[in-house]
């Protein structure tokens, strides 16, 4: 059965991307901060179009939405399968389609490496991410505290890697892959 849904845009100028000056106590704190993801609504942007399912999406993707008229493409930035909506941005510059820190929690990961030792420290390590979704490897700081894996990126990454499985690369060669529940 299909079942139809809303599209709604969410303007790159939306003051849901507005950084507000936060004084953090710790890197923990900040890394928290910066990995939550964005709960769009439809009151966050305006209605653009309907769909056949949210269930044919993926965060990042521009083909397939069908919307036209627009003077950049259009890309998913958000889905909310309970009220079945789609959330996107027009442009490959839009604020919702990057982000600097991503988290996992340990029920989401599976380290493929038992032998891999992650400590918690404000300082982290220094990772190199290989994923399906970059032809590049990106690097990335690595950071666990209480029970979360955080990577901070040196440049913003698509947030189609948060629906990928990644393959991290240590200084000492040591491999393991995080795959998304």
């Amino acid at each position: 059965m299909i079942k139809k849904g809303q599209i709604v845009e969410i303007p790159s100028t939306s003051a849901i991307y507005a950084e507000g000056k936060s004084i953090l106590s710790s890197k923990k704190d900040e890394l928290i901060q910066k990995a939550i993801r964005r709960n769009y609504d439809l009151f966050d942007g305006f209605l653009v179009g309907e769909h056949q399912g949210v269930e044919h999406f993926r965060l990042g993707q521009r083909k397939g939405i069908n919307v036209g008229g627009k003077n950049a493409p259009l890309y998913v930035i958000g889905i909310n399968e309970s009220t079945n909506q789609l959330f996107v941005g027009e442009g490959e510059k839009h604020p919702g389609l990057w982000n600097n820190v991503i988290s996992f929690s340990e029920n989401q990961i599976q380290l493929h490496n038992p032998d891999l030792n992650i400590n918690e420290s404000e300082s982290g390590t220094e990772v190199s991410i290989h994923s399906s979704v970059s032809d590049i490897d990106i690097i990335a700081t690595l950071y666990f505290f209480d029970g979360v894996l955080y990577l901070e990126f040196e440049a913003p990454v698509s947030i189609a890697v948060h629906d990928n499985p990644l393959e991290i690369y240590f200084d000492d060669h040591s491999k393991t892959t995080i795959k998304i529940n």
